[in-house]
């Protein structure tokens, strides 16, 4: 068995999503594989690429849920922080399988192409593709489980609350339905939108605080500030210029937004400038993802170069510029 999801960029309204605000974001070609082989050994490992090697008794799947869910009640009555709900990557893994009805013991391999931490909703295709997976396992010994995407989205945001916290829909939906997605409180919907060849992406290096840690101090400082109403009017601004296919009222709502995002606070000041470089030269860009409340990475930029020599600003700025290439499916199973 083998399962895969996509990775995803948002376009417009990080962090405000959180606060009911629309964000619209998109999901993209790296993506996330998870394969699994059996073996009758009363344990599972979890081989991942990126993170390590895990090992666990199938016997204590539903006791790490327990800890997990408790430590969450913890951390949502301030009694710890975000930090202290996984003990490792591999707890999140574990967990993930078990909420997804998984029980068989065997060796999962996981691949990503997601550059961890960067903005690009890696957490969320893991916990998709190890779904995705645990379904067509249960399924297999169920004739009742139900696979529809929108019961995949909800576990998918069930599972990543652990590693976010108080975050928001926006990454689940992305990874769980593919294609250009908007998000409003818990109601997700599809946008016919195609996007042009004038998007691409800079990675500035990834950031020194996690997004759980980034959205805990944003919402200690502007919880109940208004400034999450104007990036309601962004995003919804930004919404109808894409629809018509508006490339200078694009540029716009992608300048304000950065703005936006720079008074809350979570745009490295190195990354700023080169935000500020870009927009010089006649582009838009702003943090895609959570940003950083420290340091001087900030993750993947989305980059707008419309009728612009993007070799000419990658030269001029001494930044790799790679093209965005959208993915139009979600979460899926596939075949060897």
């Amino acid at each position: 068995m083998k399962a895969k999801a996509p990775g995803k960029l948002i376009l417009s309204g990080e962090h405000s999503v959180v606060y009911g605000a629309p964000a619209i974001a998109v999901a993209v070609e790296q993506s996330v594989t998870a394969a699994f082989t059996p073996h009758d050994t009363n344990s599972l490992t979890i081989h991942s690429y990126g993170l390590g090697i895990f090992k666990l008794k199938t016997s204590e799947l539903q006791s790490l849920v327990e800890l997990l869910d408790q430590r969450f009640q913890r951390f949502i009555s301030d009694q710890i922080s975000i930090s202290e709900l996984l003990d490792s990557p591999g707890d999140l893994l574990f967990y993930t399988l078990a909420q997804s009805g998984f029980k068989s013991s065997g060796q999962i391999d996981i691949k990503s192409d997601i550059p961890t931490g960067s903005g690009m909703g890696s957490s969320a295709a893991v916990i998709a593709a190890l779904s995705k997976l645990a379904e067509s396992s249960a399924r297999e010994s169920s004739a009742s489980f139900n696979s529809d995407l929108d019961n995949l989205f909800t576990r998918v945001r069930y599972c990543e609350r652990l590693q976010h916290g108080r975050g928001s829909a926006i990454d689940a939906a992305a990874v769980t339905y593919g294609g250009v997605i908007k998000v409003v409180g818990g109601h997700v919907s599809s946008l016919p939108i195609n996007l042009d060849q004038n998007w691409y992406t800079w990675s500035s290096g990834t950031p020194d605080s996690t997004t759980g840690e980034t959205v805990a101090a944003v919402r200690q400082k502007h919880a109940s500030s208004d400034i999450w109403d104007k990036f309601k009017v962004v995003t919804e601004t930004f919404e109808k210029a894409l629809k018509d296919k508006k490339p200078s009222r694009i540029l716009e709502q992608i300048r304000c937004n950065s703005q936006l995002l720079e008074q809350i606070g979570v745009v490295p000041k190195p990354v700023e400038k080169v935000i500020r470089e870009i927009e010089r030269l006649g582009g838009a860009a702003k943090i895609c993802g959570a940003g950083s409340i420290q340091g001087e990475s900030g993750g993947q930029v989305l980059v707008y170069l419309p009728d612009l020599n993007v070799n000419d600003i990658s030269r001029s700025l001494q930044i790799c510029l790679e093209p965005l290439k959208p993915s139009y499916h979600g979460a899926c199973l596939e075949k060897d």
